[in-house]
């Protein structure tokens, strides 16, 4: 393939892969917003306390076979019947796990309840693991539409289930039932229009070839879902269940806006930095502009969300969560590092270097596990900093490894963001005084922020502001 034609399949792709991270998030959001107004608090909090099992589960269930088949430049009928019988396998005996264990893990937490809502939970790792092969085969292909659809379809399924089932009376288990209904329906989708079906084989061979990459970005996973989840087990042991619910609430939109939307771009980058692995300084161009790209879009959105995060919560959600502002205030700040983690990782991941990633996952968890057993003691915001000088950590590890691994030295990327953070806090602070002056509404601040960001940049030809509008043309002229 030309660089031209892998150009204009990642630039499609970026489109596709924005219209599913949109999509999924905005119906996400409409249905969270109706649903926690109906819902009680510590509703919320009991699904945050079983998602340390479930998430472990569904990235043991991948057993990093996902990524391996993207990262194999030609996988065989074969590669991918195995990838799929083992996943499902491997799904049916954890889920029998969960179902066995639910009752003493409820016990645990002193929530007999949360035996019903692990079990039924669970269920959704079943769906997903006979969808993985499918969604690794179309990221591999760039088919990003497909995607968007299934995924789309899948969301709007559960959000609609969970609204109803919430207004009917059925408490926390609206919020476990939509999870399921929505995982059901992106099977039944994706089967409907893959063209894929697996052959009725297992080989030993593929099996060993696709664990030798996949099994060392698995390990790595595990730790990196076990030690970012490790929190909700803490909050729900050693705080209320009203403050596991805050917590969920305040972590729910920091991941839509560090994580979830630039996700977009990771969704195509992995694939992107495969094709480019034996090219370095091209792989160094596309993580530059990527960066630069995700930091200037990203920055400022975090900033305003900081200022913002009383009146955002009140007006959202209603006052009965507005204790929850100053603690996703406080996500935020780690929210910066956590946008960029992954441009890193999978640039190391794409040159073939999972056994790196998974030794200095090693570092990175046993880190995130000693500054939490630091910052529980000093009570819920002591554990939510520990959070935030995690994050820094894992950013600065992954951008180490880049440095040794493709040539993009710290220094460069500190050069390139560290002028996007002073840009956002020097628009916000001069928001804020103009708005405090004039003794207008806090919205406008917005406004005035909307303003002054661009046009500083402008002034200043940041290279950022080039590359953002460079980015946005291409995906207008490959929509049109």
């Amino acid at each position: 393939m030309t660089d031209a034609n892998l150009g204009k399949r990642a630039v499609r792709g970026t489109v596709w892969a924005a219209i599913d991270r949109f999509g999924v998030m905005g119906i996400m959001f409409v249905t969270n917003l109706i649903m926690a107004r109906i819902l009680s608090v510590t509703d919320y909090g009991l699904v945050v306390m079983i998602t340390l099992f479930t998430n472990v589960s569904a990235i043991l269930i991948d057993g990093g076979f996902g990524n391996a088949i993207i990262h194999k430049k030609a996988p065989t009928q074969t590669d991918l019947s195995t990838a799929f019988f083992w996943n499902f396998g491997l799904a049916v005996a954890l889920y029998s796990l969960l179902f066995v264990c639910a009752p003493p893990i409820a016990r645990l937490y002193g929530e007999p309840e949360l035996v019903g809502v692990l079990r039924g939970i669970a269920l959704t790792l079943i769906f997903n693991s006979l969808i993985i092969v499918q969604v690794s085969k179309l990221r591999k292909q760039f088919a990003f539409s497909s995607l968007a659809i299934v995924n789309i379809s899948a969301a709007l399924t559960g959000g609609i289930a969970g609204i109803a089932m919430a207004k009917s009376g059925f408490g926390v288990y609206s919020l476990v039932w939509s999870q399921v209904i929505a995982g059901a329906m992106q099977f039944a989708v994706i089967t409907l229009a893959s063209r894929w079906r697996p052959s009725f084989t297992f080989s030993a061979a593929a099996f060993k070839e696709l664990f030798s990459y996949g099994g060392n970005l698995l390990a790595a996973n595990v730790l990196q879902v076990f030690c970012n989840n490790i929190q909700n087990l803490i909050i729900g042991l050693k705080f209320s269940g009203t403050q596991s619910g805050l917590y969920s609430q305040a972590q729910k939109i920091d991941q839509i806006v560090s994580n979830q939307v630039p996700q977009i771009l990771v969704q195509v980058m992995f694939p992107l930095y495969s094709r480019l692995q034996d090219d370095d300084s091209q792989l160094r161009k596309a993580l530059s502009m990527n960066m630069r790209v995700i930091a200037f879009s990203i920055f400022p959105v975090i900033t305003m969300l900081i200022i913002l995060a009383a009146p955002i919560f009140e007006l959202l959600y209603g006052s009965k969560w507005l204790e929850a502002a100053p603690y996703f205030q406080v996500l935020c700040c780690g929210g910066f590092f956590v946008a960029l983690q992954n441009i890193n990782f999978y640039a190391v991941a794409a040159k073939g270097h999972s056994r790196t990633l998974l030794h200095w996952s090693y570092y990175k968890w046993g880190m995130l596990l000693a500054l939490i057993s630091t910052g529980m003691n000093f009570g819920i915001y002591g554990l939510l900093w520990a959070l935030v000088l995690s994050n820094v950590n894992i950013f600065m590890v992954n951008a180490s490894l880049a440095s040794r691994h493709v040539g993009f030295k710290v220094s460069r990327q500190l050069a390139i963001l560290a002028p996007l953070f002073g840009l956002s806090l020097f628009c916000a602070a001069a928001a804020l005084l103009i708005t405090t002056a004039a003794d207008i509404s806090p919205w406008f601040t917005i406004a005035v922020f909307a303003i002054l960001y661009p046009a500083t940049a402008f002034v200043f030809r940041m290279q950022a502001l080039a590359d953002t509008i460079s980015a946005l043309r291409r995906l207008g002229v490959r929509s049109e």
